[in-house]
């Protein structure tokens, strides 16, 4: 078993950025909205905002109370959008009290989204640039494998989807009315889960060999299904620091088009 370790490749990618803001003098700004007080938001904001420090990226904090009105964020979002002080921004989610933000995601401009959160962008979602940069890192190749993505959100399992449609047809996203999960990963040669849902993958589920990405940090029984995989994100420091390195790289690429 080969642990796909997206804390030293995270590293390697903030260290290259820092250098690159650095030579050409880049001034690099990454807003942040913070809705609510949700303390697992809070923390990842946090954590972003030191990343961001660390290799030369400022910008500004938005914290808003959870009751800010949808109109309030549409202000704010213009605002951002229009800024040319902000070379891109995003707002951390979940939001509180809005279970479909789509409609709102759209409204980030494609030239200030650093998140790639509205899907006409046509900017990678940092959570799924993070999974495809610990693919390729470790060489993993994706030529008519059996991939299996427990998620068919529009900002993970849609965009995955796409993506790995170039190397296979054999994709399958699945929800709650997909039936029994094990019936598809027991094939699956690569499994990517982001549930949120502690250990929904087990290693009954899984076969030999299998390439297995962990994005909501507990999914997967790790101490049982790694006996079983070629490849394992870690519960910790697998997908988690890649994202924000992503997220980080995105902005550098926004502020090199402008």
């Amino acid at each position: 078993m080969i642990l796909l370790d997206g804390k030293t490749l995270s590293e390697k990618i903030l260290s290259d950025l820092k250098l690159k803001i650095k030579t050409y003098q880049l001034e690099v700004n990454l807003d942040i909205i913070l809705v609510g007080e949700d303390p697992s938001s809070i923390k990842y904001v946090e954590l972003k905002q030191k990343k961001a420090l660390e290799v030369g990226i400022g910008g500004q904090l938005f914290r808003l109370p959870a009751n800010t009105s949808i109109d309030k964020l549409q202000v704010l979002f213009n605002s951002l959008n229009q800024s040319p002080n902000t070379t891109g921004f995003f707002i951390q989610l979940p939001i509180p009290g809005l279970s479909d933000p789509s409609a709102l995601l759209k409204q980030i401009l494609p030239q200030k989204d650093a998140d790639g959160l509205n899907l006409d962008s046509g900017i990678f979602p940092a959570v799924v640039k993070g999974i495809v940069s610990l693919l390729e890192n470790y060489q993993i190749s994706l030529d008519q494998k059996n991939i299996v993505i427990v998620n068919d959100s529009d900002l993970i399992g849609k965009p995955l989807k796409k993506y790995f449609s170039q190397f296979t047809s054999n994709i399958f996203l699945l929800n709650r009315e997909s039936g029994p999960l094990f019936t598809y990963t027991q094939n699956a040669d690569i499994l990517i889960s982001a549930t949120g849902t502690k250990n929904i993958i087990t290693a009954d589920m899984v076969k030999e060999g299998v390439v297995v990405i962990d994005v909501a940090n507990g999914d997967v029984d790790f101490s049982n299904v790694s006996k079983k995989s070629s490849y394992i994100t870690p519960t910790f420091g697998g997908v988690g620091p890649m994202t924000v390195a992503s997220l980080l790289e995105n902005t550098y690429l926004l502020a090199t088009q402008k």
